[in-house]
């Protein structure tokens, strides 16, 4: 019963946050909405309860709603940015690279630590291979939860006044909507693909899941409708909600000085992602938007959110941030041991 009135209260406050940032017409109110609403209160040591549940379901939704932008359009123009697909995993491996260093040199963490807390993969899969070489967990923790809500945060605002984009704007499209016993089933229907995926230990079941089974019936021209706006917003509210509450602020108290240098280092991440990225376009004429989003170091799910709010090719974004999770999660362990030899030091843990 507690644990029910505890998350039932995260819940109206991230609701409430979400309507206050659409008022205030915040970009993606209803992700960053709830995610600020949650790092206030967590900042003043009342954190917001929110059950492991409610991020899988937000991101099913999530799964879902990119899944409908698989059509043999969409999918046929990746194919245009393969190069810099491929560009986008070695930039991946540079970015982590720096970062790291940066984390070694001036944090002065140990060198497993600095490497499987700035590597751009998956928290969890980083946490988990961190772990087996005797790093600092709670730090590799802090360092990715701080990545993703600085991309959240500062990515829209940027977009918004670098393109003078309207966010609100893009959201509407005028194809029929699902109703809700649709809506039902097919959530029922991703459920049980990323229990699937779970099962085979799969890389981001409960987004990649749902988005392989919905997106193969909208390839195939089985899905042609849309989700209607209430469904994807309360996805955006429990990743919003999700992330806010799991940021270690009880950490952060203890570790100010690491936290500081984390931002700035991340800030950095993002800075020069995103000259990379704008140095490309003058080699190119691919659009300028998809490249900043497919090089963030993000995760799925945040990049291609904005994606969708912006109208833009959700497949390609997603195969951007997917080709460099699965290289990263498989070529981590070879690049740490590689890199040993040249800034592990004597007072490391082997």
């Amino acid at each position: 019963m507690k644990t029910i009135i505890s998350n039932a209260k995260g819940l109206a406050i991230a609701l409430i946050g979400a309507i206050l940032a659409n008022y205030l017409s915040i970009p993606l109110p209803w992700l960053l909405g709830p995610l600020l609403a949650a790092l206030l209160l967590g900042s003043v040591g009342q954190p917001l309860a929110c059950h492991p549940c409610w991020r899988k379901a937000g991101q099913i939704i999530i799964g879902m709603a990119l899944g409908l932008y698989f059509t043999p359009a969409l999918v046929q123009a990746i194919t245009a940015y393969w190069g810099f697909i491929l560009i986008g995993i070695l930039w991946s491996l540079v970015l982590g690279s720096m970062l790291a260093v940066l984390q070694y040199r001036i944090n002065g963490l140990d060198w497993a630590t600095a490497w499987f807390s700035s590597a751009i993969g998956s928290a969890s899969e980083m946490v988990n291979i961190a772990e087996q070489h005797h790093a600092q967990v709670d730090k590799v923790v802090a360092e990715h939860s701080l990545r993703i809500v600085v991309l959240v945060i500062l990515v829209p605002i940027f977009m918004e006044f670098y393109f003078q984009v309207e966010w609100s704007g893009l959201l509407l499209q005028d194809t029929e909507r699902y109703g809700f016993i649709s809506v039902l089933l097919l959530f029922i229907l991703a459920l049980f693909a990323g229990k699937i995926f779970q099962f085979f230990n799969l890389l981001n079941a409960w987004i990649l899941g749902p988005l392989t089974i919905i997106g193969l019936l909208s390839f195939l021209g089985i899905l042609q409708f849309r989700f209607p706006e209430w469904f994807i917003a309360s996805g955006q509210l429990c990743i919003g909600w999700s992330l806010g509450s799991k940021f270690p602020f009880s950490f952060l108290k203890q570790n100010k000085k690491f936290i500081g240098l984390t931002f700035i280092f991340n800030l950095l991440a993002l800075v020069v992602s995103i000259l990379f990225a704008l140095l490309l376009l003058s080699f190119s004429h691919v659009d300028a938007q998809l490249l900043i989003l497919g090089l963030s170091p993000g995760g799925i799910a945040e990049m291609s959110l904005m994606a969708k709010a912006l109208g833009l090719a959700v497949p390609i974004v997603v195969a951007f941030q997917l080709s460099r999770l699965i290289f990263v999660i498989l070529t981590t362990r070879f690049f740490y041991q590689r890199s040993l030899h040249f800034f592990k030091s004597r007072n490391d843990q082997p």
